[in-house]
């Protein structure tokens, strides 16, 4: 058995997909007759077919203008689009070689226009055609291309139809498998969270760390059981701060001095103080003075909300039971902080991470457990930690600091906006509250909007708006440096004639064109914008004379003065310039001279530019 060629092998690939649709032969169906009679309609041609090529005939699927359903595939137009696998446009077949004896040139049905886009199986093989054709030579523009190609791609999704409803209804299942896995993930997670917050709470009881917590308006709300042990006393929500002290037998370190109510630990956290180890004393009338660490911080929602102030006190006679018992009491603020669509960090003075939410490992592939202890630069790397130095640095000088980054990790670009604050105690600085959030989506929409509103949608030049900011700080560009400047008004002549000739869609392609040849013509750095309708501006910077302006017009007359091939259409298109040429410019002055020079250009009768000094 002979090997077969690759053009073999793929011919074999693309019949296979072309049977494995089960269409040909099958009767006449209406879903694919519409886009038939649209074709023909919409082109205003006698035919239209949708052609599969088999191996050895064209069978149509649906035909318009058409009696006969297949033909042998030695005689298909369409064969030749298969072979080119893209849209194949014959204008005129008595003019191509390849079709001008052709029996249905010389015969019916007297092809002399053909245009046919492959329609595609879902693996990319082409298997036939969506063609029109007429009995007269036509040209056939852009426009009508994109329609014949978005006609084909309809007519393709419904060759592929029970293909693609079999992908979905894969897809779906697939969906609906993952859906199920992650409701049983999130009852698992649910479960978890219950039964860790039961832990906390039990945690809570047996702990003999002291846990007392208010909310955010300052109403104790907890005492855990070692608290109300210390203080002979549950939690009163109803007492009002100033009442504490006296209440619960608070005194200083010396055991003495009763503790004012703005010293009480509880309180200072409460004010967003984080409070570390501080001393005080606990004496209940009969019992022993019991002298107690206590340390805490204010604490927030997820959105940043208060939610009040929570202190844990350590008996410092047991400090070495305590430690264990604290950083027990360590995962309820862990598990805060580390559900926060926030990064959170604490920096030491030494630049070391003391601590690090689990977001870091979410955005930037980094386990908290391999941060702490090591600096910034050896925990996030060069690329993280330059951009940052600076604020870091200013931040241990005791300066806040807030800055915005672009980072790319992880196969994802985010907007990072951070803020850097001194923990200061007693005037020193001790550490860096780090606090990031991703302002991505934020500065995205803020880029599009500034982009919408500064440019021509239909040139992509600068728009009237931009203009005017642009030739703004031209001028005063040009008085720093006192240099001249020049200022050019430029409109399309007779442009009406041409839409109303040939139409707004050539209008409009017109209007690109000259865009595109006055960009090409000037340098980069002279602003070219559209002002509205057929009106461009030009501002040029650092132009010497008069004379070099009328140098710059005759290029921009060449320029514009060579046909406009367009749509099929060779037009001729000229322009009318005025440019305004000022040693020290002022806006207003160079706008009247440019505009009154644009106005003598068409009263010379157009095709030509006038240059005038402003202000002379």
């Amino acid at each position: 058995m002979p090997m077969l060629s690759q053009q073999d092998l793929a011919e074999e690939a693309r019949l296979q997909a072309l049977h494995a649709l089960g269409l040909l032969d099958t009767p006449r169906e209406d879903r694919f007759d519409r886009f038939t009679r649209l074709a023909t309609a919409a082109f205003d041609v006698p035919i239209a077919l949708v052609s599969l090529v088999d191996r050895e005939r064209q069978w149509f699927k649906s035909q318009a203008g058409l009696d006969y359903c297949e033909t042998p595939r030695s005689l298909a137009f369409c064969s030749h689009a298969i072979a080119l696998n893209d849209m194949l446009v014959v204008p005129d077949t008595l003019l191509d070689e390849r079709f001008a004896a052709h029996p249905h040139v010389t015969g019916a049905p007297r092809i002399r226009f053909y245009a046919g886009q492959p329609l595609h199986s879902v693996d990319g093989q082409p298997l036939g055609t969506l063609c029109i054709i007429d009995r007269r030579p036509r040209t056939f523009g852009d426009a009508d291309r994109r329609m014949l190609r978005d006609l084909a791609q309809l007519v393709q999704d419904e060759l592929n139809r029970d293909v693609l409803v079999a992908n979905r209804t894969r897809e779906l299942q697939d969906k609906n498998a993952t859906l199920e896995l992650t409701m049983r993930l999130r009852e698992t997670a649910e479960q978890a969270l219950r039964q860790k917050q039961e832990l906390l709470d039990a945690v809570l009881e047996t702990v003999d760390v002291g846990v007392v917590a208010c909310d955010a308006d300052g109403h104790l709300m907890l005492f855990n059981r070692a608290a109300r042990a210390f203080h002979g006393l549950d939690a009163d929500s109803a007492l009002p701060q100033a009442a504490w002290p006296a209440h619960y037998d608070l005194y200083g370190e010396d055991g003495l001095t009763p503790l004012a109510a703005d010293d009480v630990p509880l309180v200072r956290a409460l004010r967003g103080e984080r409070v570390k180890d501080a001393g005080m004393t606990i004496h209940v009338a009969g019992e022993a003075p019991r002298r107690l660490l206590a340390s805490g911080r204010a604490l927030h929602g997820t959105t940043g909300e208060p939610l009040g102030a929570v202190v844990a006190m350590k008996d410092v006679t047991e400090l070495d039971a305590s430690r264990a018992r604290l950083a027990e009491s360590g995962e309820w603020l862990r598990t805060i902080a580390d559900n926060v669509p926030a990064l959170i960090a604490y920096v030491d003075t030494d630049m070391r991470y003391r601590f690090a939410n689990e977001r870091y490992r979410e955005w930037f592939g980094v386990k908290t457990s391999d941060m702490i202890g090591r600096t910034v630069l050896d925990a996030m790397g060069e690329g993280f930690y330059a951009p940052r130095r600076e604020a870091l640095e200013r931040c241990l000088a005791g300066h806040a600091s807030h800055l915005e980054i672009e980072e790319q990790r992880r196969g994802r670009t985010r907007v990072i906006s951070s803020t850097y604050l001194p923990h200061i105690r007693d005037g020193i600085v001790q550490g860096i509250y780090v606090l990031s959030t991703d302002a991505t989506s934020a500065r995205e929409y803020e880029r599009q909007l500034h982009a919408l509103a500064h440019s021509d949608h239909l040139t992509g030049l600068p728009n009237r708006r931009s203009y005017e900011e642009r030739f703004a700080q031209a001028i005063a560009r040009a008085r720093r440096g006192a240099a001249p400047l020049a200022l050019a008004y430029l409109d399309i002549d007779h442009f009406k004639q041409i839409n109303d000739s040939l139409g707004h869609a050539v209008g409009d392609a017109v209007l690109r064109e000259f865009a595109r040849r006055l960009g090409a013509t000037v340098r980069a750095t002279d602003t070219v914008a559209r002002l509205a309708g057929d009106e461009f501006v030009i501002v040029l910077e650092q132009v010497g004379s008069p004379l070099e302006c009328e140098r710059i017009a005759a290029k921009l007359l060449d320029a514009i003065r060579a046909p406009f091939a367009l749509d099929g259409h060779l037009l001729s298109v000229t322009s009318s310039i005025g440019i305004a040429w000022s040693a020290r410019p002022e806006q207003a002055a160079m706008a009247h001279a440019a505009d009154d020079g644009l106005y003598r250009s068409k009263h010379a009768g157009r095709d030509t530019a006038s240059v005038l000094v402003a202000g002379a």
